[in-house]
């Protein structure tokens, strides 16, 4: 498996390493701390193997009751890593937006991510308390595509490192890449194929940059940033300097 920020893992789409990111202190993010991912329950053995040679101790799995059981994880019940079902959004209607302006995906999408900010705290404070674990690390986090509840957590992270807003919207936006071949095998009408659906196209309608500016406009209006809002899930500094201080190098 070649190092960098695309993990080439068969079985398995959009698997990337938070590290190398620039931090506004100069800095940059760690490698091989925290990993998003789409899902993974298609790993073969080998593939599997990969993913512990690589480090990882813990996987964080933010699916539905019905995707986990649809799909079982691969690491469920695994001796080699600590398994964890993490529900990010319940099983019961998901939030709903109290403004949805549906003129353009990006706001349709930031209000969605809005709502699960602002109505699923304590399970998202979970998964991050999971990650402030020193024994937990490396981990690697997913949900289906690794684009959604991944790229939320996603982009906590980064902002609790210190990663510019810009950036963490390029990382978001970036699922794009790595989500257009899983799109065409489960998602896209017959009729389609790569020369007249791009992954700038996929970008625009599923993952545009401009939907986490937005998300974080939010976070930064309603919670004053993300590292009070991190603290409203129940973080205590503590906890918060402990991933800071796992992702950011020295």
């Amino acid at each position: 498996m070649q190092f960098g920020r695309h993990l080439d893992i068969d079985g398995a789409y959009n698997v990337r390493d938070l590290g190398g990111y620039p931090t506004s202190d100069g800095r940059q993010t760690r490698w091989k701390t925290f990993v998003r991912a789409a899902s993974l329950h298609a790993l073969q053995p080998a593939s599997q193997s990969a993913l512990i040679d690589y480090g990882i101790r813990t996987v964080i799995d933010l699916r539905k009751t019905w995707e986990a059981e649809e799909a079982p994880n691969v690491f469920e019940g695994s001796s080699r890593v600590t398994y964890h079902h993490q529900n990010m959004l319940g099983d019961g209607p998901e939030p709903e937006a109290a403004h949805i302006d549906t003129v353009g995906p990006a706001n349709y999408i930031a209000a969605s991510y809005s709502a699960w900010l602002d109505q699923r705290k304590p399970q998202i404070g979970g998964t991050l308390a999971t990650l402030a674990e020193p024994e937990a690390r490396p981990a690697i986090y997913h949900c289906a595509g690794g684009k959604d509840r991944t790229g939320i957590i996603s982009a906590l992270l980064l902002g609790i490192a210190g990663v510019p807003e810009d950036v963490i919207a390029e990382d978001y936006a970036l699922s794009a890449r790595y989500l257009l071949d899983r799109y065409f095998v489960e998602q896209a009408p017959p009729e389609s194929n790569p020369g007249n659906f791009t992954w700038e196209d996929y970008q625009r309608v599923s993952c545009p940059p401009d939907a986490m500016m937005k998300m974080l406009e939010h976070v930064n209006g309603r919670y004053g940033g993300i590292e009070p809002y991190v603290r409203a899930t129940g973080l205590s500094s503590g906890q918060i300097e402990s991933i800071r201080a796992a992702l950011v190098e020295s």
